[in-house]
């Protein structure tokens, strides 16, 4: 047990220090999809170092709310990415399914009582808005992770991980791995439900709950976002995606198809969230029925 803790905790602080790369490899894929140079690969290790260095300003209206909240965003990002399946080593039983959900749903709500602490107007608009986007999120991965453990008959991550002699390009397989994907875009605040690369207050979600933090504050949230984004690719590709690749082969081809999807696609109005959050539930629900 002590062995599969510090194998998970390994796990986690090489996805941590992976994670700005899958993000600028996202990033470099939309630019060179629109025609652009775009940054390096590396920037968003540039960008973390830079708000590092900067100072943290905290009025005199915010309480230790404020200040714990993205502590514990990141915090939860980390234990989420050690309950992945095994990436240093086959089997790692520390990961429950639905224990995975609910560590991120407690970061998000930190954030969002954080946003709200801020007392301004934006920090409670984003808060809010993110509200509405988790209460038709979550039931979507729930639902996604149902079908994988009648498939499996477990809810440990590591034994859900996809059967290529028996699951592989089925019908209900492929499906549960579309849904799931477009649930990971809700989930991590991408396009077409949210634009993170927008600063217009009244479109932003995810970004509009970060305006009142700066320093190493800041990079504890944005850092968080990465690891979470990362932790969510591996896990569609251990478990949703049918092609018996390597697992790192399998993220890289997740963030190339994120980059095209948010080239292709343009920021949705919020009230559509909820249909094209429906659809992906509707995909799952008959891939439940179909398996």
């Amino acid at each position: 047990m002590v062995m599969d803790i510090m194998i998970a905790a390994g796990q986690a602080v090489l996805l941590l220090c992976l994670a700005p790369l899958i993000v600028g490899i996202i990033n470099k894929t939309k630019a060179i999809l629109q025609k652009r140079r775009g940054a390096s690969v590396f920037q968003e290790y540039f960008d973390l170092w830079k708000w590092w260095q900067k100072p943290v300003i905290v009025t005199k209206y915010c309480s230790w709310v404020f200040l714990a909240a993205p502590v514990v965003y990141l915090a939860a990002s980390i234990m989420a990415a050690m309950m992945l399946p095994g990436l240093l080593q086959n089997g790692l039983r520390l990961g429950d399914a639905f224990v995975f959900v609910y560590i991120l749903a407690l970061g998000r709500f930190f954030m969002t009582l954080g946003s709200m602490d801020s007392a301004t107007a934006f920090g409670g608009m984003g808060g809010s808005r993110e509200i509405y986007i988790s209460v038709l999120v979550e039931p979507a991965v729930m639902l996604a992770i149902l079908v994988n453990a009648a498939r499996y008959g477990s809810t440990t991550l590591s034994q859900m991980v996809i059967d290529y002699n028996a699951f592989y390009f089925t019908v209900p397989a492929v499906m549960a791995g579309v849904a799931f994907f477009l649930v990971m875009l809700a989930e991590n605040s991408r396009l077409p439900v949210d634009n993170p690369d927008t600063h217009l207050e009244l479109t932003m979600i995810h970004e509009c709950m970060t305006l009142e933090y700066s320093g190493r504050l800041l990079t504890f949230i944005h850092w968080g976002s990465m690891l979470k984004i990362l932790s969510f690719l591996v896990l569609f590709g251990a478990l949703y995606m049918p092609l018996p690749l390597p697992i790192a082969v399998k993220v890289l081809l997740s963030a190339v198809l994120i980059g095209l999807v948010e080239t292709l696609n343009n920021k949705m109005r919020l009230f559509k969230v909820r249909v094209y959050l429906s659809a992906a539930v509707v995909m799952l629900a008959v891939a439940f029925i179909a398996q």
